[in-house]
């Protein structure tokens, strides 16, 4: 029976309109959160899939020795793609000359990301491939055929080998940020190395596996590898390389999770209030259903049928909208590009379901079960109830909600209380500051007949209500100017540290005696250059005369002595300097001291490499150089922003290690199209000397940067449509108490314009307080935010103090005057026949 009856009701409350607010809050919630997490989803993985070209897989396992065959095998058989990869040094010959050359050796499934870049000749144009050498096929970069005097064709010796010169190899994907190997590449088939007779017993090589695949083939392959990873070997992804891209890479996931959560944020905030409003516009018809002899469990089962239909048809309609929103979006980011975003997965519809059904649930319970005890004398005494409209308990329970939906969209603790923290500060200080707006409202002396008076006397009336659409107002203002500022300041920042004038060319391996041709060549053809930096590899032996343990392979029966000290598996690139580099900042300890005298070598570590090797100030590291042994004492920890594309050092030398080391020199250059010509007669003179192109480094970057911009401004598009949607719900919830308004002021003579430009003064007091108070706490939010989150200098933005109350004050005015404008052109008749 009560079924029938819950239908009936349910099918003319939909037609009424009553059940309007609390469907539009559940597909909000649900569109919002599937576009945004969709739209923030696909741009991450192409992101991901970008910067993936850069390791030349999705994944990488790296060791000194050979792997075990089966691994391949397992791989294929989670559905991945496979191929591999040796390194080695090794001698080339040709036309007299010998030349060192740094050898890598791949399947032909090389490269499993991005492509290799060739040239057919040295002044033909480069174009992209994906694939190797084939056997008997050898591919040289441009500095090999200036040293060895070769040219596309020509037969060179590799090791024991002999083989034909097939293409110039201009880039490949995983080619290393900075490498001493610099432009002595040479890229072979993995079938030629036994020919070459360079890889012995004992010989120095590097070997890698490359996968590539679905993120879920990879982590189910990796949970069956790590029991199997031995001491040597490691496993990487692009997040694990450290680099400038890996770095670029982590800070646009951070862009992208901040505009995820701040449609949470919205979406929870509309379904907050308009489930509240629905079930205080329901008190009358209960007390009526209970005064006709309804019970408690008919009536409570009538309205949860009433939520999960609304419910259910909310979330369908908002996942259909949300779907087609994202597409929408996508398609233009994706034009825009110039680039096919992937598909998102499953996450975002999971994802959706499960708010709009917590959101329904959490912060429906409190009211429905203030419903359900309203009182059968509300029909009598229409005050009854009325104290249950502002509940401590459901507020705690909503914002509870909140937080666990928030932390639970981003899984990182710091993030969503930075976040949360400063939306308790805007409720705290809106509150506060309502009830000093409205009590003071009789204070101000207006006259009783001007429309600020009537608005004034209006909002303390409505005190309550007001202080809740205030909240509701400065929370989508909040979110607005949050992204308002991601997208023209943080991202501003971020980009400035890639500037357009950085260097795109590395020169390396430069001899003392070319330091200052060099510098002159510079000079001659206007190219705007670094200074030059001396290098040198070095072995972190000992601390405190502690050895270091070294790396072990326990396929060779070796193992790790019990509380041997941890070392580092590579050799670092080390320099010394006078002055601290850009883009560096010493946290603890002191630079070093030039007019000091002091004959003792000090060392300035990264910080990341304090952690790692548990060094303090006051400790001697112990560095090798080949058969040479010397000891720094370490002076001072830097922080180093490997963002900014530029050559960075994990350690570097006090200017007294001059000397007393062989050294070659680097530069960094900016250069362009008209300046190839220039360079190669440079690198004809001086063959010793090595170019590396990182331009394919800084427009990665770039697009990194420009597709998180977009992303954000596709995000502050629908957070103003879904603030749009707060605001509205919020008016029309008070629609028929303004109805009432307007016919008792009509009565007692007042005019329509008296009456509209109080309205209109009422949502600018509305909107201009919360939109102030949303500035304020943004602009302290995003101080945290930029220190905590993003490790840069914290900035104020002045700009924002009157953006907020000004968009705050046009927007709600707008909004809101245009919800009411239907109602007071209405005749006085016409509205009574409404309330009625």
């Amino acid at each position: 029976m009560w079924v029938k009856l819950a239908f009936k009701l349910f099918s003319r409350e939909f037609r009424r309109g009553e059940l309007t607010i609390i469907f539009a809050a559940i597909a909000l919630a649900v569109l919002t959160v599937f576009s945004l997490s969709s739209v923030t989803q696909r741009i991450g993985l192409n992101i991901e899939q970008k910067t993936s070209d850069f390791i030349a897989a999705d994944r990488r396992l790296s060791s000194n020795h050979a792997f075990e065959p089966h691994i391949l095998a397992k791989g294929s058989e989670y559905g991945l793609e496979t191929a591999k990869m040796l390194y080695f040094d090794s001698m080339l010959f040709a036309n007299d000359e010998l030349v060192l050359g740094s050898v890598k050796a791949v399947s032909p499934e090389y490269p499993l990301r991005g492509q290799v870049t060739l040239k057919d000749s040295l002044n033909s144009a480069p174009y992209e491939v994906r694939g190797a050498p084939e056997k008997g096929n050898i591919w040289l970069s441009e500095g090999l055929f200036y040293s060895l005097g070769l040219k596309v064709g020509d037969k060179v010796e590799l090791g024991a080998g002999l083989f034909h010169v097939e293409k110039v190899l201009v880039n490949e994907p995983d080619a290393p940020f900075f490498s001493l190997a610099g432009n002595r590449r040479v890229l072979l088939s993995y079938d030629d190395i036994e020919a070459t007779k360079a890889v012995q017993p004992g010989s120095r090589v590097f070997h890698r596996l490359l996968f590539a695949g679905e993120e879920q083939q990879l982590t189910d392959f990796y949970t069956w590898l790590k029991p199997n990873l031995k001491a040597n070997q490691s496993w990487q992804g692009i997040k694990d390389r450290q680099s400038p891209l890996g770095d670029n890479l982590a800070r646009a996931e951070r862009f992208l999770l901040l505009a995820g959560l701040f449609g949470i944020m919205l979406a929870a905030v509309a379904m907050a209030v308009s489930a509240k409003r629905y079930c205080e516009r329901q008190y009358d018809p209960v007390a009526m259903m209970k005064t006709l002899g309804g019970s408690r469990r008919v009536i409570r089962n009538i309205y949860l049928l009433h939520l999960s239909l609304v419910t259910g048809f909310s979330i369908a309609v908002g996942l259909l909208i949300g779907f087609a929103l994202q597409h929408v979006g996508a398609e233009y980011l994706a034009k825009f590009m110039g680039a096919e975003l992937p598909a998102a997965g499953a996450r975002p519809w999971l994802l959706s379901v499960f708010i709009g059904v917590v959101c329904a649930l959490m912060f429906s319970l409190k009211p429905l079960l203030d419903l359900f005890d309203i009182p059968p004398l509300r029909v009598l005494r229409r005050n009854l109830g009325d104290k249950l409209a502002l509940s401590r308990i459901h507020m705690s329970l909503s914002l509870v909600t909140i937080f666990l939906l928030m932390w639970m969209f981003s899984q990182q603790l710091l993030t969503t209380v930075i976040l949360f923290g400063s939306t308790l500060l805007v409720i705290a200080v809106l509150f506060a500051l309502s009830r000093l707006i409205f009590s003071a409202g009789r204070k101000l002396g207006l006259s009783p007949g001007s429309s600020w008076s009537l608005a004034i006397a209006t909002l303390q009336k409505r005190a309550n209500a007001n202080a809740i659409q205030l909240i509701s107002f400065a929370l989508a203002i909040k979110l607005m100017l949050f992204l308002v500022v991601l997208k023209n300041d943080l991202i501003s920042d971020w980009q400035t540290q890639v500037p357009e004038d950085a260097p795109n060319m590395f020169l390396i391996n430069i001899g003392q005696n070319e330091v200052q041709p060099l510098g002159e060549f510079f000079a001659q053809n206007n190219i705007l250059h670094e200074d030059f930096f001396p290098v040198f590899n070095a072995r972190v032996d000992a601390i405190n005369g502690e050895e270091l343990a070294r790396r072990v392979s326990r396929q060779e029966g070796e193992e790790q002595g019990e509380g041997e000290r941890e070392g580092v598996n590579r050799e670092p690139n080390l320099t010394w300097l006078t002055d601290l580099p850009d883009g560096n900042e010493i946290t603890s300890g002191e630079w070093f001291d030039s007019n000091s005298g002091n004959e003792q070598i000090e060392v300035s570590v990264f910080e990341g490499w304090q952690e790692r090797l548990g060094l303090k100030l006051g400790d001697t590291i112990s560095f090798l150089v080949n058969e040479q042994r010397f000891d720094a004492v370490v002076t001072s920890f830097r922080s180093v922003d490997w963002g900014t594309l530029k050559p960075n050092f994990v350690m570097i030398l006090s200017p007294n290690m001059a000397g007393k080391i062989p050294v070659t020199y680097f530069s960094a250059a900016k250069l362009d199209e008209t300046h190839t010509q220039a360079i190669s007669r440079m690198l004809q003179r001086y063959p010793t000397i090595s170019m590396i192109d990182i331009k394919s480094r800084l427009e990665q970057a770039q697009s990194i940067i420009a597709q998180v911009s977009l992303a954000i401004g596709f995000v502050l598009g629908i957070v103003l449509v879904s603030g749009a949607l707060v605001l509205v719900s919020q008016v029309q919830a008070s629609l028929a108490e303004r109805m009432q308004e307007v016919v008792i002021l009509r009565t007692l003579g007042a005019k329509g314009r008296l009456i509209k430009l109080a309205t209109l003064y009422e949502f600018l007091l509305l909107g201009a307080t919360a939109g102030l108070v949303a500035a304020l706490v943004s602009d302290v939010t995003l101080l945290v935010i930029q220190q905590q989150l993003f490790d840069v200098d914290g900035k104020m933005h002045p700009y924002v103090w009157i953006l907020g109350p000004a968009t705050g004050a046009g927007f709600v005015a707008m909004i809101g005057y245009l919800m009411v404008a239907n109602t007071m052109r209405q005749n006085t008749q016409g509205l009574l026949r409404k309330l009625s």
